[in-house]
């Protein structure tokens, strides 16, 4: 994989970028000295790095200059070609508004122009960005560094100047765990990145384990005993408490038998006085229909009338007595049928009255036993106390029997880190001895860089590097790149910022060539390579650059024209015509990367 064209759909904007299969450089030139306001540093040869990155398919990021200015950008579509390891080309369309919708067209001639290619002509049109990322994956076939896919060796291969830090430890994964790129760093050297991965994870899961410990410890803080002593108090405090409960449960029938409480002894009096006024009412009923029973009565007597006319000396007409007679008849009828009545509606009243009487002696009877109940104050403290004792006996078995839960889950956690310790333990020897095997074999991959890294700063410095893997106490793998003193032993130079520069691009040129004969990115951006280093140096570095280009290494250098060398008479070191792919410049707008003023 390496570059082979860039453009955009506006090339007043930015002009197209043709790529050489070897060395690259991006040159910056002070044509205003005397010109205090402008600066070289602002040309946009970092942005380089950024946009390439942007092209191939980096996450979107509001802090990202195209989309922090995206008023800016907001008409511009970028094309990147590539060339991929089979020797055919493939160009990514990306623009700025519809970022995440992505075109691919694969074409067998480089240097071609696609800005005005209908989209339909395509070979993949409107792809989504994770399935973009997925094709573009397995257009490039980088099988060398699964499984990762072709994003992590792209972020090794466009070192920006934060990214000159740490040789292992990109700028991006600074706030990263060391799980994240550790294992990638190992694959590239040669180990076992499954060791290494499984390692970070064991150790994760012994962290977890070790909060989750603590965290139970914290919950039993203050218990002065342990799993063998609760298991024993928990066992004696259920038997007390299903003992109780049998005494509390002989209580709690004979109130659930009875019903005794103050509010049914106040419902059966209220049933009381309803019961006694109903059957005052019917008493007095039943007076009534006595009383119509006696006023009906006839008491006029014709024969009597008669005897007594006759004592009078008067004649009782005997029409008169006729008719005297008819009408008692009558009145007896009517008197006997209403008198039915009256006898059939007291014989109710009197049933009524009798089911009453029955019914205010069963209320009555039932009061005065509740009453009695309560009044059995010695029974009800009794009760009370047992049901306190029970349910202070029930909390107390509740947090045995959390306290016991703790212990259990306490001694299996304490288990299961032991047997993660052991794992850890064996991944540890496991990794020690990939290490050393790789180290020991003379046809290593990480042998080979460990050589490539020190002939590279050995020419370029002069100074011998050592490339170095340890594992920690932890268990966790760590790489160093240290340069060395005469006496053979680490020295202090990799601190500084020109050589540690010369150290990361080393390593990454070391890798590059490690794995020329492997399905692995063939190019490598290293942003002001040759910033601080005196003139030699310079040169050497120059001349080592060119001739890993020839092995078949694309590489990318950025360069202030400040930052060449210069020979004994004072003449700047000057680049070959078809080296320099980009000129830029500080005397207008139009020697900026993007044709246009600061932003």
């Amino acid at each position: 994989m390496r570059l082979s064209r860039l453009y955009c759909n506006r090339a007043d904007r930015l002009g197209p970028i043709r790529f050489n299969r070897g060395f690259n450089v991006v040159l910056g030139e002070i044509r205003l000295p005397k010109d205090t306001d402008r600066d070289t540093h602002c040309l946009g040869k970092t942005t380089l790095a950024h946009l390439i990155d942007f092209c191939l398919l980096k996450q979107r990021h509001k802090e990202f200059f195209l989309f922090k200015h995206q008023a800016l950008f907001e008409d511009l579509v970028f094309y990147l070609e590539l060339e991929t390891l089979a020797g055919e080309y493939l160009t990514i369309r990306r623009s700025v508004p519809e970022h995440s919708r992505i075109a691919f067209k694969h074409h067998p001639e480089p240097l071609q122009d696609f800005s005005h290619l209908p989209f339909t002509e395509w070979d993949h049109q409107d792809i989504p960005f994770d399935r973009a990322r997925q094709i573009l994956d397995g257009a490039l076939d980088l099988r060398a560094i699964k499984p990762w896919d072709y994003r992590m060796p792209v972020s090794y291969a466009l070192r920006t100047q934060r990214d000159f830090n740490d040789v292992f430890q990109l700028d991006k994964f600074a706030r990263s765990r060391h799980g994240d790129w550790k294992p990638y760093i190992a694959h590239l050297l040669g180990f076992d990145a499954d060791l290494v991965r499984k390692g970070f994870e064991v150790i994760k899961q012994i962290e977890a384990l070790a909060e989750t410990i603590k965290a139970i410890r914290t919950d039993l803080l203050g218990v002065n005993s342990d799993l063998d002593t609760v298991e024993g108090l928990l066992t004696l405090r259920q038997q007390e408490a299903d003992s109780l409960a049998a005494q509390v449960e002989a209580f709690d029938f004979r109130l659930v038998d009875s019903q005794v409480n103050k509010e049914l002894v106040d419902e059966l009096d209220g049933q009381i006085a309803t019961a006694n006024q109903e059957r005052y009412y019917l008493s007095i009923n039943r007076e009534k229909i006595a009383r119509s029973l006696q006023e009906h009565a006839v008491v006029f007597d014709p024969e009597a009338a008669a005897r007594l006319f006759a004592e009078a000396g008067q004649v009782f007409p005997d029409q008169i007595r006729k008719s005297y007679e008819d009408l008692i008849r009558f009145n007896r009828a009517v008197t006997d049928e209403r008198k039915g009545y009256l006898r059939a509606e007291l014989k109710a009243l009197e049933m009524d009255m009798g089911a009453l009487e029955t019914r205010l002696e069963d209320l009555n009877l039932r009061r005065t036993e509740a009453l009695a109940f309560l009044r059995d104050t010695d029974s009800i403290q009794k009760y009370r106390a047992l049901n306190k004792r029970l349910v202070n006996l029930r909390a107390e078995i509740e947090r045995l029997s959390i306290q016991r839960e703790a212990f259990l889950r306490q001694r299996e956690k304490e288990r299961e880190l032991a047997r993660l310790e052991k794992e850890r333990l064996d991944q540890q020897q496991r990794l020690e001895d990939n290490i050393e095997a790789e180290g020991r074999s003379p046809d290593s991959r990480y042998r080979a860089v460990r050589r490539y890294v020190n002939e590279f700063t050995s020419e370029i410095l002069d100074r011998e590097a050592l490339i170095a893997t340890r594992l920690n106490k932890e268990g966790n793998i760590e790489f160093s790149a240290e340069y060395l003193g005469p006496d053979g032993r680490p020295s202090s130079e990799d601190q500084g910022k020109s050589y540690r520069q010369v150290l990361c691009a080393a390593f990454d040129l070391a890798v590059a060539r490690a794995m020329l004969q492997e399905p692995y990115i063939r190019f490598l951006y290293h942003d002001g390579l040759l910033e601080g280093l005196d003139n030699r140096k310079r040169l050497n570095l120059i001349a080592v650059i060119r001739r890993i280009a020839t092995l078949g290494i694309q590489q990318i250098v950025t360069v202030i024209d400040s930052d060449l060398p210069t020979n004994d008479s004072g003449e700047r070191f000057s680049f070959r015509d078809d080296e320099v792919v980009l000129l830029l410049h500080d005397e207008d707008d139009r020697g900026r990367l993007f044709r246009m003023p600061r932003w």
